[in-house]
Order: structure tokens, then C-alpha cells, then sequence
């Protein structure tokens, strides 16, 4: 199960989400020699703000996380329109309905190949289930070459934003996707899946005394 994190059930996840920022490092700088800012053994940096989604892929809250992703909304600063501008031919598609999906993350003990893969169309159905739920129209997002084949075919709709380019060790493709229903029915067919894949926990309510 996939569960959907935000500010409201934030605190129920505390133990999924730090796990996911000790994921983050291991994979990203560790594992795959990336630049990034780190302290204390995770992996965080200045899009992790109040009002990001995760998806987190896990039995229950408690349970080891398997994969994960971040969705956050594009009306203020982030990495596409920031960091990898370069990557689109006109201005990146911006807006309150229009959300980046960055930082898929597979557990590091993850087999690559099959595996991995999987768990990439298992994300992409829980970010256009997200999506629908909170009203989301587009997401953009960047993939690696290794990457990018795979999000094109998972059966969403989806468009490249510009040519492929190399950006340090690796060549990136920037993409935004359509999020309805009918690519919904798409991803789960291909995942064999006929119902949802994601699960909101609401967040606890606080009693007045």
C-alpha cells in the first residue's frame, strides 16, 4: 500500500518519513553519487516544506518503507523551474493545479531491474490517484535515460517538455503528464491492479479538555 502523507497526518509518519530521508541518502548520494545536501544521515533539502505530499510505500506507518516519492506543488519555487529550467524549451509548466513529482526512491536494498521497475508504475498509478484526490491537472517531472522509457509507457499521458540533455554523470528528459482517469485505468491494467493503490490516513483529532 502507498499511503499519502501531508501536512494533516504528517506526525502518524514521523518513523516512515525519517526512514525515507535515510533512504534518500543512501540512494542518491551514497549508492548513486549525487551533490546533494546532507546532515545527520539523510537527505533533505529545501522543497521538503510544509505543504509537500510524499508517497510512501509501506505495510502500515510503521512498517519498513519499500519505495517513495515527493509531489509538490509548482505556484512556488521548485526544482524544475529552479534547478533544471534548462531542460524545457519554453517556461516549465507552472500553476496551483500543476504539481513536480521528484525524488522516486527505491529502498537501497531493492534488486534492480523487474523489481524496480514495478515499484516505478506502482508510484506513477499513486501519483495520478494523489492527483485526483487534491485536484492536481499535471505533474511535471525529470527522468533519468534510464528512467524515462519507463514513465512513457506506464500508460499515463505524457509529453516532453524538451530534448534530452547531460547534466553532470547523467542525460535528463523533463516531462509533464496528464492526470484523468482514463490514465488511471491505463496504469492499473498494466499493473494488473483493478483498486486503489494509495490509502489517506486523516490526521489524529485533538479533544479540547
Amino acid at each position: 500500500m502507498i499511503h499519502i502523507v501531508n501536512a494533516e497526518n504528517r506526525r502518524q509518519f514521523f518513523h516512515a518519513l525519517k526512514q525515507m530521508h535515510l533512504q534518500r541518502k543512501k540512494v542518491f548520494i551514497d549508492q548513486m553519487g549525487w551533490r546533494l545536501e546532507h546532515i545527520a544521515g539523510v537527505e533533505i533539502d529545501c522543497y521538503d516544506a510544509e505543504d509537500v505530499v510524499y508517497l510512501l510505500e509501506a505495510d502500515n506507518p510503521r512498517a519498513p518503507v519499500t519505495g517513495s516519492a515527493r509531489l509538490l506543488p509548482t505556484d512556488r519555487p521548485h526544482l524544475l523551474g529552479e534547478v533544471f529550467a534548462c531542460l524545457c524549451d519554453e517556461a516549465a509548466p507552472s500553476g496551483p493545479t500543476v504539481w513536480e513529482a521528484t525524488r522516486f526512491c527505491p529502498a537501497p536494498d531493492m534488486p534492480k531491474g523487474a523489481a524496480r521497475h514495478a515499484l516505478l508504475n506502482r508510484i506513477i498509478g499513486a501519483i495520478i490517484e494523489t492527483g485526483l484526490l487534491f485536484g492536481i491537472e499535471r505533474v511535471t517531472f525529470v527522468a533519468s535515460e534510464t528512467l524515462a522509457p519507463l514513465a512513457e509507457q506506464a500508460g499515463w499521458s505524457v509529453r516532453p517538455l524538451g530534448p534530452p540533455k547531460k547534466i553532470g554523470r547523467e542525460r535528463l528528459r523533463a516531462y509533464v503528464a496528464e492526470i484523468d482517469s482514463e490514465g488511471l485505468k491505463r496504469v492499473r491494467a498494466r499493473l494488473g491492479s483493478s483498486g486503489p493503490l494509495t490509502r489517506f490516513t486523516p490526521g489524529q483529532t485533538v479533544q479540547a479538555a
